[in-house]
C-alpha cells in the first residue's frame, strides 16, 4: 500500500518504517527501497514481537507526528477461501497488535485493509458439520457471522477516538484491471472526514465510497468517469513469452482441456454445450469437482482480453481457481500479474516462483491505494 501513496503523491507522502514477517517479502522491500538499504532498522519483522515505541525510535518520531500508518492482517485467517480460524488464527490475532499501533503512535489517519470475509467472520467459527441447518442463526453471540468486524474490529477502533469510515471497495472501481473487492476501514484522528455534518445532512452514516468516489466504472464513459480497464490494458504490452522462471506450466492433458475453453468462457461451456465433446467428457474434467457447491467459476477458467480479471489468486495455476491467459495455455506470468496490480515497471520481487506469486497476489492494487493516499494529502492540503 505504501507504493501506491508514494507513487500517486509524487513522493509528498513517504514512509519511514516498514513491518514484514515474511523473509522473502523484506527481501523485496530491501531491493526496492532505497532508504531500507540505507537503513535496515526501518524494516522490522513480526509485528507481536516490535513495540511502538521501538518504531518511533528509530523513524524519528513522537506520538501524533505520523501522517498515515496502513496495514492489515494476513487476509487468509478471514478468506471465505480459508478455514476460516479469523481470530482464532496466528496471523488473524495481528489485528490487536496494530491497534496497539495506532494507539500508541496516533497518527493523523490510518488506514486498515482486509478481505471481504472479514465482514462476516465469526469470533468463534462453526464449521457447517457442526450446524443442523446451514442457514440457522446460532445462539452464541461470538458464533455469529460478522461478529469479528462488529464486535472487536469497529468498537476497537472507535474506543482509539478515531473518526471511521468503512466499505466494501472494488479495485476496479478505482482504475486496477481487476475486480478485486476489500474491506477498506479509514480512521482520522482530528475528524478531518466531516462524518457528523455528512450524517446530518444524509441522514446515513458516510461510507468510503462518499468520501472517495469511483474513477471507472462499468457501465462507463460518462464524463468523467472512465470504463474499466481490461486486461489488454495491463498486460497488452507485454511480451507473452514469459519464460520458464516466470510462470507455471500446464501438464499436456490440461493444455488439451484448455484448447477446448474458449477466451472469457469456464467449464460451463462444455457443460452448456454437450454436442461439441465425447459423452463424459465434463465429469472427466471436472472430477469431484462438479458435485461441489458454488458457482465454480474458477474451474477452466480462461481470461477475457477485454474484461478485468477476477481477483487474483496466490497461485493461478490450481484447477480451482484457474487463471488462465487468453490465448496462451498457461497460467499468467509473474510480470502480467504484477502489471495488473499496478506495479511500475523494474520492481522486482525475491524468492521461489511460488512466492513471488504470493507476494504479488496479496498486494494492495496500487491504483487504489494511491487514491486513498490523495485522498489524505487532499485534506492536508486543503487544511
Amino acid at each position: 500500500m505504501d507504493l501506491g501513496m508514494e507513487l500517486a503523491s509524487d513522493r509528498r507522502l513517504t514512509f519511514d518504517s516498514w513491518v514484514e514477517n515474511n523473509e522473502d517479502c523484506q527481501e523485496t522491500l530491501l531491493k526496492n527501497i532505497p532508504k531500507i538499504r540505507k537503513n535496515r532498522d526501518l524494516l522490522f519483522g513480526d509485528i507481536n514481537n516490535v513495540t511502538p515505541e521501538i518504531i518511533m525510535s528509530k523513524a524519528g518520531i513522537d506520538p501524533g507526528e505520523l501522517f498515515v500508518l496502513t496495514g492489515g492482517p494476513p487476509c487468509q485467517a478471514f478468506s471465505t477461501a480459508g478455514l476460516r480460524k479469523s481470530l482464532n488464527d496466528d496471523r488473524g490475532s495481528v489485528v490487536y497488535s496494530y491497534f496497539q499501533m495506532v494507539k500508541k503512535l496516533k497518527p493523523r489517519f490510518f488506514v486498515f485493509e482486509n478481505v471481504r470475509g472479514l465482514l462476516s467472520a465469526a469470533i468463534k467459527h462453526r464449521p457447517l458439520e457442526d450446524r443442523t441447518d446451514p442457514k440457522e442463526i446460532p445462539e452464541d453471540e461470538n458464533e455469529k457471522l460478522g461478529s469479528v468486524f462488529n464486535k472487536i474490529i469497529l468498537p476497537s477502533f472507535k474506543r482509539l477516538g478515531y473518526e471511521m469510515t468503512w466499505d466494501l471497495i472494488n479495485s476496479a472501481d478505482y482504475g486496477t484491471a481487476q475486480e478485486r473487492h476489500r474491506v477498506i476501514i479509514m480512521g482520522s484522528r482530528d475528524r478531518e472526514f466531516g462524518c457528523g455534518v455528512f450524517r446530518k445532512k444524509t441522514s446515513h452514516e458516510m461510507d468510503v465510497i462518499d468520501i472517495l468516489p469511483p474513477t471507472h466504472h462499468r457501465f462507463a464513459p460518462y464524463h468523467p468517469i472512465k470504463p474499466w480497464r481490461t486486461l489488454r490494458d495491463a498486460i497488452g504490452h507485454l511480451d507473452p513469452n514469459a519464460g520458464e522462471e516466470n510462470t507455471y506450466s500446464y501438464s499436456d492433458e490440461r493444455k488439451s482441456i484448455f484448447n477446448n475453453i474458449p477466451m472469457g468462457e469456464n467449464w460451463k461451456y462444455v457443460r452448456d454445450n454437450p454436442d461439441l465433446f465425447p459423452r463424459g467428457y465434463l465429469k472427466k474434467i471436472m472430477g469431484g469437482g462438479l458435485e461441489s457447491g458454488g458457482g465454480k467459476t474458477g474451474f477452466w477458467r480462461r481470461l477475457h482480453w477485454d474484461r478485468p480479471t477476477p481477483t487474483l489468486t496466490c497461485q493461478p495455476q490450481q484447477l480451482a481457481t484457474s487463471l488462465c491467459h487468453p490465448e496462451l495455455n498457461r497460467p499468467l506470468s509473474i510480470p502480467e500479474y504484477s502489471a495488473i496490480q499496478d506495479f511500475p515497471h523494474g520492481f522486482d520481487t525475491c524468492g521461489s516462483k511460488s512466492s513471488q506469486y504470493e507476494q504479488i497476489g496479496n498486494a494492495v492494487p496500487l491504483k487504489l491505494s494511491g487514491a486513498i493516499g490523495s485522498l489524505f494529502q487532499s485534506i492536508a492540503d486543503i487544511k
